[in-house]
């Protein structure tokens, strides 16, 4: 079961990735002075990782 969440997030982490989404925030504009795409990326990445720590410290490791 917890493998299956594990590639669960890795292919959601890849669709978060792929081209036609990430080119939706490749703008000029920015985010706190950081650009939109660098922030999307740092979010997904943060998303990614967190998910990843919840997977894997359950308490309930079946």
């Amino acid at each position: 079961m917890r493998n299956n969440r594990l590639i669960l997030v890795a292919l959601l982490f890849l669709g978060l990735i792929n081209f036609p989404l990430i080119s939706l925030f490749d703008t000029s504009k920015t985010v706190g002075g950081v650009p939109v795409i660098y922030a999307y990326c740092l979010w997904v990445w943060f998303v990614v990782i967190a998910l990843t720590g919840l997977i894997l410290n359950d308490k309930n490791k079946k």
